[in-house]
């Protein structure tokens, strides 16, 4: 048995060059892959064998980390079921001198599985200490909120409808899963994949606002199906709402094995704010919908808008006086 404690895990990534953007500061994309990593570590090591990303809570880049700074990742599980493991992700930056302050923070779902991705009992037992009982029992109950808001897994998993048809700022990218972008066994990193999606993402602001967007937040992600080594990967990306200075972009990943079964990954929805060249937010073109699906699209994206305001009020509350 092992306390929430225990199961921490600490890795420091320096930002270079190739991590940056032409204002300096680290990609998006990046920092989403260093973040899946870690989590995938601590689920990994506790559960004592491969463990695959199954939902990722919505989270947000409260401030840029710049080049020659350090990002400081830190992940634990904070519950465990039967396969399943509730884990958190924290990312800080630090510079010479200077104290750390946070980037962004997430909580994920991880599952722990066999060398065919199917899930597998997880061979531990987490035993919170007094101090970490309040954690442990919130880490159930969203456990228990995020069994229900993936319940239709399954049905989810083979609807290969498009949703960005329609849509008339959209792109498509296919590319071969390759055996470098595996993390464990045949199984594609979940990090690589959340690189590519801002990458795609990422042009398409891009290229709709006409100067740089970064990446601002990323929704709640349920993923539906691994992907494997040798899959062909499609990623359908649109626009579907447009702020002042920001950017909703509904990314849709679909992989396709050796014989020709699709499988429906994942459904994400990331938002971009277009900077100036002093890294400030400046305004966007209008965007005016052109058609019932796409005024659908902005009336839900602008809910999701509300909903992320919210949040990031509360967080900045929450975190922002307590950096250490």
């Amino acid at each position: 048995m092992v306390s929430i404690k225990d199961t921490e895990v600490i890795l420091v990534e320096a930002v270079q060059p190739f991590d940056i953007n032409s204002l300096g500061n680290l990609f998006g994309g990046r920092m989403l892959e260093w973040m899946a990593n870690i989590g995938t570590v601590a689920a990994t090591r506790f559960s004592r064998g491969p463990a695959v990303l199954a939902y990722l809570d919505r989270h947000f880049f409260i401030r840029p980390v710049r080049l020659g700074e350090f990002v400081i990742l830190k992940a634990r599980v904070e519950y465990a079921g039967t396969s399943s493991m509730e884990v958190r992700i924290e990312a800080w930056k630090e510079s010479l001198g200077s104290k750390p302050a946070l980037v962004t923070m997430a909580t994920a779902s991880f599952v722990a599985v066999d060398e065919y991705g199917v899930p597998r009992p997880i061979n531990n037992v987490l035993e919170p200490t007094e101090n970490e009982r309040q954690i442990y029992e919130e880490m159930r109950r969203r456990h228990e909120e995020r069994r229900r808001k993936i319940g239709d897994r399954k049905v989810r998993r083979f609807d290969l409808t498009d949703p960005t048809n329609g849509l008339k700022w959209r792109v498509e990218s296919s590319r071969w899963a390759m055996p470098s972008d595996a993390f464990v066994g045949n199984l594609v990193s979940a990090g690589r994949l959340l690189a590519w999606l801002d990458e795609i993402a990422g042009l398409l602001a891009a290229r709709y606002s006409g100067g740089i967007a970064v990446t601002g937040s990323v929704d709640e992600t349920a993923f539906y199906a691994p992907i494997r080594v040798g899959d062909i990967i499609t990623v359908r990306a649109g626009i579907t709402y447009v702020g002042k200075s920001t950017m909703e972009i509904m990314l849709d990943v679909i992989a396709e094995g050796a014989y020709g079964q699709a499988r429906h990954v994942c459904t994400a929805y990331y938002t971009y704010v277009h900077v100036d060249s002093s890294g400030r937010p400046a305004p966007v073109p209008e965007y005016v919908p052109s058609n019932d699906y796409e005024k659908k699209l902005f009336m839900e994206g602008e809910g999701r808008r509300q909903v992320r305001e919210e949040e990031l009020a509360r967080i900045k509350r929450e975190w922002m006086g307590s950096e250490t």
